[in-house]
């Protein structure tokens, strides 16, 4: 075989000028032979798998890694590319792939094959790959998700340091839909524990500050920082519909705080001025913010009824560099206008507009829908109105006076709808609102929960408020104490006419108890301590039941009759018998 190449080599070789014209011929086709054959092997050779800590080794090689997706960005600078940054790591190291004409994005944590060029830029190694089939993975390569609380991350974190972990939780602030890189905190319902959220990726979608979310990442130990956070992906992130977020009421005396709610919904009240196409809200200090309608609004302001009026403007709170100055942006993902003339307008909101004018007409009356900002007693005539059901930084409280003492109790963030006329208050330099008549609406928010830790500060924000403690019910000569099991610790007990938590069955039990928090003078001492009126052991299903009790004898606490066969639970235990007698 060597001899009739090496004769076919020298017959193209040869300088005979008869046959010369017919080996150009043949060389050149030769050569395509050769290059076609090049092109061939280039095609189908199978790529070989490669460590990461080895592709410094394979520069400007076509190679495979195989490893677990720990981090993505799509589209990183926000140009509209069809590109996918991945982080991918094995036991070796970790390696950054370029992913353009991507195909589906594995989950994080997905073991992938992955096909690329290894590039070095500078000694920075990284792997270029191309088209959808450059990334592989079977179905039982996606990762195995372990959802947890926050709490159980809080307690040992370092249990699930490096592991795929889905947690639930209140995210800190708003996300806009373009932002590539993000840090928030996302927080239990409780705000007993927060935790940094690192977001890489563009979500698509604004995420309101407050919103309920859940989200599927990496936990890991920021060594800059000194502390924990999750990595996850922004289109992963998946937002809970059944809890609306807040939206933020603006002050004008605290300006300086306004940053804090950037790229948040908001409202704040004030004199719309129009000039010239210039959209301004004035406040009542001649202060002003801008305001960017939506066309719609535009439209509706043509006949100038808009032009010096007050009114409640609500949008996305932004930075104008334009303008230098923040603005209240209605084109920015909100689903409503700017100005609702359709909305009654609250009386905390014209109040912060414009005060002046609402004491030029003392006989003037007003209807406002309101919240009771503290428990107010019966024999009391004199509290204030929120414009919120539960405390929020920068909430608008007013003074206002009852027309006289009632009968029953109005809970902390009890719903009101009143007739009220506008007074000054000389003895307190101040507006005050006088009640004339009142209806309750809604309910109250439910009691909250006290710790016999949160210490004396706590318990006095509690105060005159229904709350729920822990603790055993403990007979002694001048009446009934709550103490807190293993302590000395302990509050009187008002218990109620026949209340379930000192009867026989729930005698020497640690039991959830609820009542309203009363401060008292001590008997014998000079000091105040506290009380728990009105107190008995909570039964949400009304089976006279503790809850506590039924969750620890296999009892189900939302019904009276666990087992459905007729007889009530409580009845179940004066019988003897269990929740699934069968009886």
């Amino acid at each position: 075989m060597a001899d009739a190449l090496k004769d076919i080599m020298l017959k193209i070789t040869d300088d005979n000028p008869a046959t010369r014209g017919q080996k150009l011929w043949v060389m050149f086709a030769l050569s395509l032979f050769l290059v076609a054959t090049l092109n061939w092997y280039a095609m189908v050779r199978e790529p070989q798998v490669v460590d990461v800590e080895d592709l410094v080794q394979h520069k400007n090689e076509v190679v495979l890694v195989e490893g677990k997706v720990i981090s993505w960005i799509e589209d990183r600078y926000g140009s509209g590319e069809d590109r996918v940054d991945l982080v991918i790591e094995d036991d070796t190291g970790v390696i950054q792939v370029r992913w353009y004409s991507t195909g589906t994005i594995p989950p994080i944590g997905t073991n992938v094959t992955a096909m690329g060029d290894v590039v070095d830029y500078n000694g920075r190694f990284y792997m270029v790959a191309t088209g959808s089939g450059a990334l592989y993975w079977e179905p039982e390569d996606l990762p195995v998700l372990e959802r947890v609380s926050l709490s159980d991350l809080a307690v040992a974190p370092s249990d699930y340091d490096g592991k795929i972990v889905t947690v639930n939780g209140f995210i800190s602030e708003s996300i806009s839909p373009d932002a590539v890189y993000t840090s928030a905190y996302l927080t239990d319902g409780m705000a007993a524990h927060q935790m940094q959220l690192l977001i890489k990726s563009a979500t698509g979608k604004w995420i309101e500050s407050d919103s309920k979310i859940e989200v599927s990442g990496i936990l890991s130990y920021q060594e800059t920082s000194l502390r924990w956070a999750l990595q996850t992906q922004g289109p992963d992130i998946l937002i809970d519909g059944s809890h609306v977020p807040q939206v933020h009421r603006l002050d004008w005396a605290t300006e300086s705080t306004w940053s804090y709610q950037s790229g948040s919904k908001v409202i704040l009240a004030g004199t719309l001025h129009i000039e010239n196409g210039v959209w301004d809200l004035v406040g009542p200090s001649g202060n002003t913010i801008c305001v960017i309608p939506t066309p719609e609004d535009i439209e509706n302001a043509a006949d100038g009824s808009y032009n010096n009026s007050v009114f409640d403007a609500e949008g996305r709170l932004m930075w104008s560099d334009d303008r230098s100055t923040w603005c209240i942006d209605a084109n920015q993902g909100m689903g409503q206008n700017l100005v609702n003339p359709m909305s009654a307008m609250s009386m905390q909101a014209m109040l912060s507009a414009d005060p002046a004018s609402m004491l030029e007409n003392p006989n003037m009356h007003y209807t406002i829908n309101t919240y009771m900002k503290y428990a107010f007693e019966p024999l009391d005539t004199e509290g204030y109105f929120v414009d919120s059901q539960t405390y929020t930084y920068g909430q608008t409280t007013i003074a206002m006076t009852f027309p006289g003492p009632r009968i029953d109790w109005i809970e902390s963030g009890q719903g009101i709808v009143a007739d009220v006329t506008v007074a000054w208050d000389d003895e307190d330099m101040r507006i005050r609102l006088m009640v004339n008549s009142y209806n309750l609406t809604g309910s109250p928010p439910p009691p909250s929960t006290l710790l016999w830790d949160d210490g004396a500060t706590q318990w006095g924000y509690s105060k005159n408020q229904f709350v729920l403690i822990d603790g055993k019910a403990t007979l002694k000569d001048d009446g009934w104490y709550l103490e807190r099991p293993g302590s000395e610790q302990s509050i009187k007990l008002n218990v109620q006419l026949n209340a379930i938590g000192t009867d026989s069955i729930h005698e020497n039990q640690s039991l959830t108890w609820k009542g309203r928090l009363r401060q008292i003078e001590h008997p014998s001492q000079l000091s105040i301590v506290y009380s728990l009126d009105e107190a008995d052991a909570k039964d949400d299903d009304g089976d006279r039941l503790a809850d506590s009790y039924e969750e620890s004898a296999g009892f189900n606490s939302n019904t009276e009759d666990t087992d459905g066969d007729g007889i009530t639970d409580r009845e179940e235990v004066e019988n003897g018998n269990g929740p699934n007698s069968g009886n």
